[in-house]
């Protein structure tokens, strides 16, 4: 009569190390390098200004003031124009828009909303602003929280700006080096952040060796999920054949 071993089920927290170190690979390495190179290439024809008078009509600052009660948003024309978007159509970001709004201004747009809504505010962006950005991005604790469904984590917008989006060299840049630390500091986000708290490189990847320290603790992680995987993942595999063999 053959004996039941009681270390049969000994290795099963091994399994569960192995499942959850490829799920931690899969989550913070592989999707979001998958997701960013997704991403559309830049936009065909970045000049044309097509479409962005009939936009103002009613939501730019000189609009009649009949409109506006009636108006969803408002936008200062003259920063618009300054920003680093002003040659762009409204709609290469609002593609919510359609030909239907111009001609029904009060029917309601097709806008997603909770995590949705945050998801694709940062996708808007990363439309253009592809490679570096997008990939530094999803890799961020930023990016990484608004995917996971996080609607306090900011999107490219809460930090750089929506109708007034300048370069971060221009000192009244919300990203310029001398504003980040209200930037990150304002209501909803880091409030209270002290001097210094934004201090450090932006849009980095952990891959690559500019990253500094960062390059070297993702490096290190890598290393250890390697190890794990190899030194435990052979008892995993055994284990399994020698149930499914009897």
């Amino acid at each position: 009569m053959a004996v039941r071993s009681p270390n049969r089920g000994a290795s099963r927290p091994w399994a569960v190390r192995a499942l959850l170190a490829c799920g931690v690979w899969f989550l913070f390495f592989w999707w979001p390098a998958a997701q960013a190179a997704g991403a559309p290439g830049p936009i065909a024809d970045p000049a044309s200004p097509t479409g962005i008078d009939s936009c103002l009509a009613c939501h730019g600052t000189g609009a009649q003031e009949g409109l506006a009660a009636r108006r969803s948003g408002r936008v200062d024309e003259a920063r618009y124009r300054e920003s680093v978007h002003g040659i762009l159509p409204c709609v290469r970001c609002h593609e919510e828009v359609t030909p239907r709004h111009e001609s029904e201004p009060l029917a309601p747009l097709d806008l997603p909303a909770g995590r949705a809504r945050r998801a694709r505010l940062s996708s808007t962006c990363t439309k253009c602003h592809t490679g570096i950005y997008a990939e530094s991005y999803a890799y961020s604790f930023h990016g990484t929280a608004v995917r996971m469904g996080d609607l306090r984590a900011a999107t490219c917008a809460d930090c750089h700006g929506v109708h007034d989006v300048l370069r971060p060299e221009d000192p009244r840049s919300a990203a310029a080096p001398a504003n980040l630390t209200a930037t990150c500091g304002q209501s909803g986000c880091h409030a209270g952040a002290p001097p210094g708290f934004a201090d450090g490189r932006e849009h980095i990847l952990p891959q690559q060796p500019q990253g500094g320290v960062v390059y070297w603790v993702w490096k290190f992680f890598m290393a250890l999920i390697l190890f794990d995987v190899l030194k435990d993942g052979p008892i995993v595999m055994f284990e399994l054949l020698r149930r499914v063999t009897g």
